[in-house]
C-alpha cells in the first residue's frame, strides 16, 4: 500500500525562471573581482553550489573565491542576502504543481520535500512559492543536519523517518537520474518528470508536469 509522497523541487514543482548566468554575472560584477573572466567565475561556482555536505550560497562563494585566489569581500554576508531575495523572486511554480498539493493535503497525503542543493537558497524558493506548509519534513542536502546529496541513501532515510512510513510505502517524485535511481535503491517507488523515454529507460511511470500527476497517483498509487 502506498501512503506517502516525496517531491524534488527543481525540475519538479517548481523552475528557476530568470537566466541562471545572468544570475551569475550579475554577482561577478558585485563582487569587483580582479583579473578574473565571467566564464572562469561561472564554471566555479556552480560547481561549489553542487557540493556534497553542508552548504549555503555564502559558503559556496567563499569557497569559488578561494579556488580563483579572490579576496571575499567583507559586505559578502549582505550581498548574499540580497542576491537570496533576487533568487527567490524569480523561481516560478510549475504547472500544475499549487493544486496538486493542495488536493494532496485535503486528502491527508503525508509528503516531504527532499532537494539538493544550497539550503538557503531552496528555503528562500520555497519560502517565495508558498509551499512550505504541504510538507510534513523538508529536506535540502546542503542543511548541516542532512548533508548528503540524491541518490545517497541518507536524505531518502530521513525522508522516511519524518513521514513515518516504509520506503514500500513512498513515492518519489522527480526529474532526475539521482531522484529515480536513488530511491529506487532505497526500497521506494518512484515516478518520473520527464519523457515517456526517459521513465521506461529508468523503469518508471513519467509524466511531463504536476498538472498530469495527479491522475496517475490516484489511478496507479490510489493516492
Amino acid at each position: 500500500m502506498t501512503r506517502a509522497l516525496c517531491f524534488d523541487l527543481d525540475g519538479t514543482l517548481a523552475a528557476y525562471a530568470g537566466d541562471f548566468r545572468s544570475y551569475l554575472a550579475l554577482l561577478f560584477h558585485e563582487l569587483l573581482l580582479d583579473g578574473c573572466d565571467l566564464s572562469r567565475f561561472a564554471e566555479v561556482v556552480r560547481e561549489e553550489l553542487s557540493r556534497d555536505g553542508p552548504l549555503t550560497l555564502e559558503r559556496a562563494l567563499r569557497r569559488a573565491l578561494a579556488r580563483l585566489e579572490q579576496r571575499a569581500p567583507g559586505d559578502l554576508s549582505e550581498m548574499t542576502r540580497t542576491a537570496l531575495h533576487a533568487y527567490a523572486e524569480d523561481v516560478r511554480a510549475a504547472p500544475g504543481a499549487a493544486e496538486l498539493l493542495e488536493r494532496l493535503r485535503r486528502r491527508s497525503v503525508p509528503m516531504a520535500l527532499v532537494s539538493n542543493g544550497p539550503v538557503d537558497m531552496q528555503r528562500a524558493a520555497l519560502a517565495a512559492l508558498g509551499f512550505g506548509a504541504y510538507f510534513r519534513t523538508v529536506l535540502v542536502s546542503g542543511d548541516p543536519d542532512v548533508g548528503t546529496r540524491k541518490p545517497a541513501a541518507r536524505i531518502f532515510s530521513l525522508a522516511c523517518t519524518g513521514l513515518e512510513v516504509l520506503p514500500s510505502e513512498t513515492v518519489m517524485v522527480g526529474d532526475s537520474v539521482a531522484d529515480i535511481e536513488g530511491a529506487l535503491a532505497y526500497g521506494m517507488q518512484a515516478v518520473l518528470m520527464g519523457s515517456v523515454e526517459q521513465g521506461a529507460r529508468l523503469g518508471v511511470p513519467s509524466v511531463r508536469e504536476p498538472g498530469e500527476l495527479g491522475a496517475l497517483l490516484e489511478q496507479r498509487f490510489g493516492l
